[in-house]
C-alpha cells in the first residue's frame, strides 16, 4: 500500500461523519468502563490489566502511558502493515485512556467521600455487570464503524498474516496471555471480567455489525 492508498481510504468510507461520531463515543466509554472495572477489582481485559500493572510501577496515568505505549506501536504497525489505520486507530491511542483519567479526575473532585471499599460486594457486581454490558457493546461498535485497528489489536493480525504456521486466534490468545501474565505479576487481579471478556467481545461485534452497517450505509459490512 503507498502513501496515496493509504490516505485515499482514511476518507473513502459513507457517511464519515456519523462513523467518526459514533467511534469517539465508543472510545470515550471504553476509558469510562475500564476505570469502573479496574476500581471494582474483579479483573479487566488483557490489554488493561497489563497498563494499570505497568502504571503502577512507573508513576504515570493510564491516558500518559498508553499514549506512549500506543505510539511505540502505531510506529512499528505504520511501516511493517498500515493497511488497518484509520482515524479510529488514533482516536483509540489516546481517548480510552485520558477518558479513564478524565473518570478518574471526576470521581476524586466531585465524589471525593465514595471509597469502593466501603461499598457491599451486591454493589461491586453490579457495577462490574453494568460496565461489562456497556464495555462489551461499545467496543462492538468501536469495530462495526470500521475505521481502523486499535494498535494493541493490529499485532496479533499483522504477526498472523506474515507467516502461515500460527493462526490469528493463536497468536491472539498468545499475545493476550502475555499481557495478563506481566499484569498479574506486577500485582493486578485478573479474574472473571477478563474470561467474560475473551468469549463475548467477538460475538457481539458480530452481532451490531449489520445494524452499525445499515447506519452507515456499508454495503460491504452489511455482506460480511
Amino acid at each position: 500500500m503507498n502513501m496515496k492508498e493509504f490516505f485515499d481510504g482514511l476518507y473513502n468510507k459513507p457517511h464519515m461523519l456519523k462513523r467518526l461520531i459514533m467511534c469517539f463515543v465508543s472510545v470515550t466509554i471504553i476509558g469510562f468502563c475500564v476505570y469502573w472495572l479496574n476500581l471494582v477489582n474483579f479483573g479487566n481485559d488483557p490489554c488493561s490489566t497489563m497498563n494499570f500493572g505497568i502504571i503502577g510501577k512507573v508513576h504515570m496515568t493510564l491516558g500518559n502511558w498508553q499514549a506512549l505505549f500506543n505510539l511505540f506501536l502505531f510506529i512499528i504497525i505504520f511501516f511493517i502493515d498500515k493497511s488497518g489505520i484509520g482515524f479510529g486507530t488514533v482516536l483509540n491511542m489516546f481517548v480510552v485512556g485520558y477518558a479513564n483519567d478524565f473518570m478518574a479526575f471526576i470521581m476524586k473532585h466531585y465524589f471525593p467521600s465514595f471509597n469502593i471499599d466501603n461499598v457491599s460486594f451486591g454493589v461491586r457486581l453490579a457495577i462490574m455487570l453494568v460496565s461489562i454490558v456497556i464495555f462489551i457493546f461499545v467496543v462492538a461498535v468501536y469495530m462495526a464503524v470500521d475505521l481502523g485497528t486499535a494498535p494493541y489489536d493490529a499485532i496479533p493480525i499483522i504477526i498472523a498474516n506474515k507467516q502461515s504456521k500460527v493462526p490469528f486466534k493463536i497468536v491472539r490468545i498468545i499475545i493476550d496471555l502475555t499481557a495478563t501474565i506481566i499484569g498479574f505479576s506486577l500485582g493486578q487481579t485478573v479474574g472473571v471480567v477478563t474470561l467474560i471478556m475473551a468469549f463475548t467481545i467477538g460475538p457481539a461485534a458480530s452481532a451490531v455489525k449489520k445494524p452499525i452497517a445499515r447506519m452507515v450505509e456499508d454495503k460491504e459490512l452489511q455482506e460480511c
